[in-house]
């Protein structure tokens, strides 16, 4: 899925100074996952959701396919005594990397699920997250929306600050389908990490229905974790599908 590879070993370490926890999101896990039940981050990152919520009482598992994040993760999990399970693995090797384990609570969230850029891999890994999901289980995703964004154009995001350095950010629809989303980041020090990854464009009804034929029952378009509504103007939208039976 990535055109560039940037050095992830860099950004990790700065990753959750760019991309704060937000308290929303939490507290959007807490609700779809009770005190005791078993929960996945597909696309963990650092896994920042994942040892809040093993820090609430859930059993926390985080999967990534980036070892740089996994390994930042584990310090911080070791660190901070929050017991996490890690799962080196892509979101289509999901039922693989879960093997006999069932969730209350999957999320795929942040910009992750679009590195998926054809339909036939989102119902994929629609279809997965249902298997590894306990009846009344539920998949939570969230995509950014590019229903503003013209083919041929672009637009520069704020720039992200932390301690360490600056992360630019880029994003362009480069068709119906695709956009292009581009970052740097340079560090104090000088170094540069560039990354360059194409994301699917998807509208939360077209997820929707992707939802069903994956045998889940979807909930929402909310704006964002708090629940609030989806408009034109939303910058991304969460869908929930519920598994029923």
């Amino acid at each position: 899925m990535r055109e560039a590879s940037a050095p992830w070993s860099l950004l990790a370490s700065h990753w959750e100074d760019l991309f704060p926890l937000r308290p929303a999101r939490v507290e959007m896990a807490l609700r779809l996952a009770p005190e005791g039940t078993r929960c996945l981050d597909a696309g963990c990152a650092t896994g920042s959701l994942c040892r809040a919520l093993a820090a609430r009482g859930r059993e926390a598992h985080g999967l990534d396919l980036e070892p740089a994040f996994l390994e930042a993760g584990r310090a911080r999990a070791a660190a901070e005594g929050t017991p996490v399970v890690w799962h080196e693995a892509g979101l289509l090797d999901l039922a693989r990397a879960a093997g006999d384990l069932r969730f209350r609570l999957v999320t795929c969230l942040g910009q992750t699920l679009p590195h998926l850029l054809e339909d036939a891999a989102w119902l994929d890994f629609f279809r997965q997250a249902r298997s590894v999901l306990e009846p009344g289980g539920t998949l939570a995703v969230q995509v950014v929306s590019d229903a503003g964004l013209a083919v041929g154009a672009g637009r520069d995001l704020p720039p992200l600050r932390c301690g360490g350095g600056i992360l630019a950010r880029r994003r362009t629809r480069v068709s119906e389908t695709e956009a292009a989303f581009e970052t740097v980041f340079t560090a104090d020090d000088g170094r540069e990490a560039r990354g360059r990854v194409r994301h699917r464009v998807m509208d939360p009804a077209g997820a929707a229905a992707l939802l069903r034929e994956a045998g889940l029952a979807p909930g929402g378009p909310w704006a964002d974790e708090s629940g609030a509504p989806f408009t034109a103007a939303s910058a991304g939208w969460i869908l929930a599908g519920v598994r029923e039976a």
